[in-house]
């Protein structure tokens, strides 16, 4: 915070806070302990989503803003003349410099989606890095389109082994909602990874996502026409507080954007809440965005802070709180859809906790993992993809036995366990595609597996521990066969 702040002190929320840090600032001062002390506690109680906006993406290593230097490559890969663009563009001013000449709307997105793809693009910066460090974080929305929040995500909980969840808002998609995380499946929840939502879109080779103000008015549109169809994404903006770091929407679009989110009048006070926004200095900011959150809207204020000062500070304090924090070993859940190649794991419901090592193990050695968390709602569930997944489009399946799939003689992982075994036979000779692996003492008489499994060699995984020569051969296996199509 800077010393051309108003002398109040802040004062602390009761129930949850909304912040945004857009633009640069001075140096800040200290900001009252009190604030600190209470903000922990409602990201420690998990009522805090952080919101991540261009201004919070920097780069390796020197924290350069991802977009400023997206900007440059874009203008650089178009041949725009310098004496047309500031000394500095925004990734806007590039694009509209770009139209303006007749170049393709289309090429854009494309260019866009290949330089994020080259090998040498600087990894995450401090900023996100610090973000993703916070354990009490389990749901990070993000308004941009790059990948490097789950890539410190990644870093940050898997050791970069794994792979952190994301999903994207579309207009034209048909699956846009986040999945259902209310449900504490064998207690493992707390153990998740965190998810990203792209609120405006992914970075791919189409005209899906926003790159400059047109794109964002188009998104931004949609999302308050289609979120009463998103109620998983709908209720944690409503009853979560949001933590907006970095947002750089012209000042009408930030109003939109958080009128959307809290699903109420900006100017209504909350009796039970009061919200802050931090801010860059006064001056960058159109006078009546900072008139409207500092002055007549009371149950939002600004703070002024840079958000990689303020997300360093907020990651240190959180660090000594939980010294031990980044210790234990965390679960990456599986998407709702099955990713085509994706090792198939068929198991009971009993068994779910050693399934969750079976998985964390085979990613540890590079593999792609699925298995279906929607059986374990209450309820008959049949999805009609079941058993394409199975029959097609899976690389490898894993037949996890144990006292409870050898005891049942009518499951629906018996019927799994038929497709896969249908599917094996069309393999030649010496490649593996069924895979029986007993988890507990369990026999090897198979008694109510397909009888394919009877000239299949099982694998033996005591409480979820897979043999490493096994991890090895099956990652090998499934790489080979993401290159070259399978039966």
């Amino acid at each position: 915070m800077n010393e051309n702040l108003p002398p109040d002190p802040l004062t602390p929320p009761r129930q949850g806070m909304s912040m945004s840090a857009i633009g640069e600032c001075a140096e800040p001062g200290p900001i009252d302990e009190n604030f600190w002390e209470e903000l922990l506690t409602f990201i420690e109680d998990g009522k805090v989503i952080p919101v991540v906006g261009e201004r919070a993406v920097t780069i390796a290593p020197d924290n350069d803003l991802l977009y400023d230097w997206l900007a440059l490559r874009l203008a650089e890969e178009f041949k725009l003349p310098p004496a047309g663009l500031p000394p500095r563009p925004s990734l806007n001013q590039v694009v509209t410099a770009w139209l303006l000449r007749g170049g393709s709307a289309k090429k854009i997105y494309l260019t866009l989606f290949q330089i994020l793809q080259r090998k040498d693009l600087p990894g995450p910066g401090s900023t996100l890095r610090d973000l993703a460090g916070i354990r009490d974080f389990d749901l990070f929305l993000t308004t941009t389109f790059d990948r490097l929040l789950e890539q410190a995500l990644n870093e940050a909980w898997l050791g970069g082994r794994g792979k952190i969840q994301a999903y994207a808002f579309s207009p034209s998609a048909k699956n846009k909602d986040l999945p259902d995380t209310s449900q504490d499946w064998a207690g493992t929840r707390s153990a998740w990874t965190p998810i990203v939502y792209h609120l405006l879109g992914q970075v791919s080779s189409i005209p899906n996502y926003v790159v400059w103000e047109e794109d964002a008015l188009e998104f931004v549109c949609a999302l308050n026409q289609q979120m009463r169809e998103m109620h998983n994404l709908a209720s944690e903006l409503k009853e979560r507080a949001l933590l907006i770091l970095g947002l750089n929407f012209s000042d009408w679009l930030v109003r939109f954007f958080l009128r959307i989110a809290k699903q109420r009048r900006l100017s209504q006070r909350d009796q039970e809440r009061t919200e802050y926004l931090a801010e860059g200095r006064p001056e960058l900011l159109p006078k009546s965005m900072v008139l409207f959150f500092g002055a007549l809207t009371k149950s939002i204020q600004i703070v002024q802070c840079d958000p990689v000062k303020f997300a360093a500070e907020l990651a240190g304090r959180w660090r000594e709180r939980h010294p031990d924090a980044g210790r234990e070993r965390m679960l990456s859940p599986p998407p709702p859809s099955m990713p085509r190649g994706a090792i198939f794991i068929s198991y009971a419901r009993e068994d779910l906790e050693t399934v969750w090592k079976l998985k964390q193990g085979l990613e540890e050695g590079g593999c792609v993992v699925w298995f279906d968390l929607e059986r374990l709602k209450p309820g008959d569930y049949w999805p009609a993809e079941l058993e394409d997944e199975v029959s097609k489009r899976c690389s490898l399946f894993v037949s996890v036995i144990s006292r409870t799939t050898e005891t049942e003689f009518e499951a629906y992982y018996h019927m799994e366990r038929g497709w896969a075994a249908a599917r094996a036979g069309k393999f030649s000779r010496g490649e593996p595609f069924y895979l029986p692996v007993v988890i507990d003492e369990s026999p090897f008489e198979f008694l109510r597996e397909p009888r394919l499994s009877q000239i299949v060699n099982a694998t033996r995984a005591p409480g979820g521990v897979l043999p490493s020569e096994f991890v090895a051969h099956v990652c090998a296996v499934q790489q080979r066969r993401t290159i070259q199509p399978t039966p």
